[in-house]
């Protein structure tokens, strides 16, 4: 256990958890940071530099725990449809093939310089937008999916029979 968890964990003065969602991609001009339980917004620091991070109402799922290691998050940004989906618009006009990142952040309220938890390199894979807001999936990107084709048959593989 790190000790700024445990400095939240058994702080003597009250403290609360600060969570936040950043959303980029390299077409964009700024990326998306959001913090969900400040409603004036908050400067945080990750990255060596500080980072304003605007309120909106935000709804994060961070699903539940499983053995492996995937990572899954559901979000919904109450933006009213005004900003992400003209977002979404311009990487489908650009015809990129590479989805938007979310990284996530939480902090304590007594240190906001060090975030007691971060899931970053998450890709949005999914999203659907309304007049009320914005909601997406995001997870960690799937890697070694690719597969030879084979079938494991006794036909294509005669040695096998004996595990059959």
């Amino acid at each position: 256990m790190t000790n700024q968890l445990e400095e939240y964990l058994f702080a003597v003065e009250p403290a609360y958890l600060i969570e936040c969602v950043e959303i980029k991609h390299s077409l964009w001009d700024t990326a998306l940071r959001y913090v969900i339980n400040l409603a004036d917004g908050v400067s945080v620091g990750h990255d060596s530099s500080y980072f304003n991070y605007e309120y909106v109402p935000l709804s994060i799922d961070k699903g539940s725990t499983s053995d492996d290691l995937d990572q899954t998050l559901s979000i919904t940004i109450g933006d009213l449809g005004e900003i992400v989906p003209g977002l979404i618009d311009q990487i489908f006009d650009s015809d990129s093939t590479e989805r938007p990142t979310v990284t996530y952040r939480a902090y304590s309220s007594l240190d906001l310089s060090t975030p007691l938890l971060v899931i970053d390199n998450l890709e949005i894979t999914d999203q659907s937008s309304d007049y009320q807001g914005t909601t997406f999936n995001a997870e960690a990107p799937k890697l070694n999916i690719t597969g030879t084709g084979l079938l494991f048959t006794k036909a294509n593989f005669p040695t096998l029979i004996g595990f059959y």
